[in-house]
């Protein structure tokens, strides 16, 4: 009997061969909640007409199976880290951990957060004494105490109890305002590390289920980043292969309930590379996009796992990086601000923090930002603005992928 469509479950587990989809059926570690419903309709076994000779108009003969794989599309909601960074016991989450592997890579900033002890706005020390990576961020204050303001802010390094961040604190922390830690996601830089390993999906509904094997997430998709929306993720998963399952459902695979926050409080921090102050580098942003287009080169070719299967694997290319805004313009003047942006040489950084609730928060930063376009009013709605785009560049310190990478994810 058909059930209703809204009844589903999405579990998860990473494949460890070097070929896309082995032939493993263990789905125990990981259940991610998403939002609407499980969608296998994307899935397919392609068959192809044997057009054999036949002595009559209508005479047909069977058409032949070919490959299995298609691809499946799952949509989350973003809750941030999904409970407070501001202790310890720090651990990934199921929908981080999966996010990571559509980046790359994911990492908590600290095993643990710590808390300010005083210090300076843009090298602020701390109870905790070197625990944060280099290149990672970190979750500072709480809204409206005027120094970390409840803000995301990036760090260069910390040594010993001093932290010394690529993006400043409003004013000198107190002593023990909240420093807390992050998962960040962020991609890896080196052309040594470009394979991606497959990941299979059990796909579960009231009614059919389908274990899909060497899944590689080709495209995501961020929306709702604008004040008053809540943050969701859009992604596109090709499959190597397929087959129905009749695992137990409901699934008893735990699942986190997070709720996310919406987009409010939070803010824009764009300055020349290597300045930090935050005080008149804060722009009022109307609107602001993040449009990340992941590169992922499929590999087909023989020796797979199952007899249909041509997917075997896959690589990373080129990431394409980009990041817009919206702000209204300036008073007459012969040096607006944006467009001097555009006409300058200087690269940018740049923060979007977009919200500040404990537990609940999002934030991205691009280290090395190249502005595109040379701004010019035109009319948003009946009122005059500027919009600003540009590219997301290979950070400049060198130490690691984290440290070099283009653009970093924070879920705090």
């Amino acid at each position: 009997m058909s059930q209703t469509s809204k009844r589903g479950a999405v579990c998860y587990e990473a494949e460890s061969s070097s070929i896309l989809g082995e032939d493993i059926t263990t789905f125990s570690t990981f259940r991610v909640p998403i939002v609407g419903k499980v969608d296998c309709s994307g899935l397919k076994e392609e068959k192809i007409d044997s057009d054999k000779v036949t002595q009559r108009r209508q005479e047909g003969s069977q058409w032949i199976r070919t490959t299995v794989g298609g691809s499946f599309k799952l949509k989350f909601s973003l809750p941030g880290h999904g409970s407070s960074t501001a202790g310890a016991g720090l651990a990934l989450s199921a929908r981080e951990t999966l996010l990571g592997r559509v980046l790359g890579n994911v990492a908590l900033s600290a095993a643990a957060g710590t808390t300010y002890t005083g210090g300076t706005a843009t090298v602020p020390t701390t109870t905790a004494s070197g625990t944060f990576s280099a290149g990672s961020l970190v979750a500072s204050g709480v809204l409206g105490d005027g120094r970390g303001n409840g803000q995301i802010h990036a760090i260069a390094t910390h040594v010993g109890a001093s932290m010394t961040l690529l993006t400043g604190l409003g004013a000198a922390p107190s002593n023990g305002d909240l420093a807390r830690a992050p998962t960040v996601l962020y991609p890896s830089e080196s052309f040594g590390s470009t394979a991606i390993q497959g990941t299979r999906f059990l796909l579960q509904t009231a009614n059919l289920q389908y274990e899909c094997h060497g899944c590689v997430c080709t495209g995501w998709e961020i929306t709702g980043q604008n004040d008053g929306e809540v943050l969701h993720v859009d992604t596109t998963w090709e499959v190597a292969w397929w087959r129905y399952s009749t695992a137990t459902f409901p699934s008893a695979v735990a699942s986190d309930t997070f709720v996310p926050a919406a987009c409010a409080a939070g803010s824009l921090f764009v300055a020349d590379v290597g300045t930090a102050t935050r005080a008149s580098n804060t722009r009022t942003c109307r609107d602001f996009k993040l449009d990340w287009k992941l590169g992922v080169q499929l590999l087909y070719g023989p020796g797979g796992f199952h007899p249909q299967q041509k997917l075997i694997g896959a690589v990373r290319t080129i990431d394409e990086i980009k990041v817009s805004w919206t702000e209204d313009a300036d008073s007459a003047t012969t040096t607006p601000v944006l467009p001097g942006y555009g006409t300058g040489t200087n690269f940018k950084h740049l923060l979007r923090t977009w919200n500040t609730t404990d537990g609940k928060q999002m934030a991205f930063y691009a280290p090395n930002f190249c502005i595109t376009n040379v701004p010019v009013q035109f009319d948003d709605n009946g009122i005059n603005r500027l919009r600003v785009e540009g590219m997301c560049y290979t950070g400049t310190t060198t130490t690691n992928d984290l440290t070099m990478s283009a653009g970093r994810l924070a879920f705090a």
